[in-house]
């Protein structure tokens, strides 16, 4: 009996000391799939006299293969005080939205944004700068606006 209670004991000392991976920040990453994304739509913000930028884009273009994949190689990065400076929706499938929020890049030769589920923040990541702009141009976005300066 004593080994019976001491072994329970050890189980919920573990389960509370070790939680379960939770399908989370990395999870929400790698859902960004092409086949599942029905279209996106990117904003870049309005800045002094100019009105910013919208575009949408239907999910099976094929420019759109190349965004995700920079962003599905994202690496965590910390937290970021900086406002977005525009965002990219991607409406899922399943009738979800994955969404990244552009921040201001602090870091040379890398970008940072904001990953969201819906409009829940998940966390903030970085990616190599070129590649990143290279897919946003491809999609007719334009890299030259304020929303991607150093």
């Amino acid at each position: 009996m004593k080994i019976e209670i001491r072994t329970l004991t050890l189980v919920l000392v573990l389960i509370a000391l070790c939680p379960p991976a939770v399908a989370g920040e990395r999870d929400l990453v790698t859902a960004l799939v092409p086949a599942d994304i029905t279209g996106a739509r990117i904003n870049l913000n309005p800045w002094g006299p100019h009105l910013g930028f919208e575009s949408e884009v239907e999910g099976e273009d094929p420019r759109m293969a190349a965004l995700v994949s920079v962003i599905r190689n994202a690496e965590p990065a910390q937290g970021h005080k900086c406002s977005n400076r525009g965002a990219i929706r991607f409406l899922m499938s399943g009738g979800g939205v994955i969404a990244v929020g552009f921040l201001p890049s602090h870091s040379e030769g890398y970008y940072e944004f904001r990953l969201y589920d819906g409009d829940r923040l998940e966390r903030v990541y970085r990616v190599q700068r070129a590649p990143l702009l290279t897919a946003l141009a491809d999609l007719g976005v334009p890299v030259d606006d304020p929303a991607f300066t150093d």
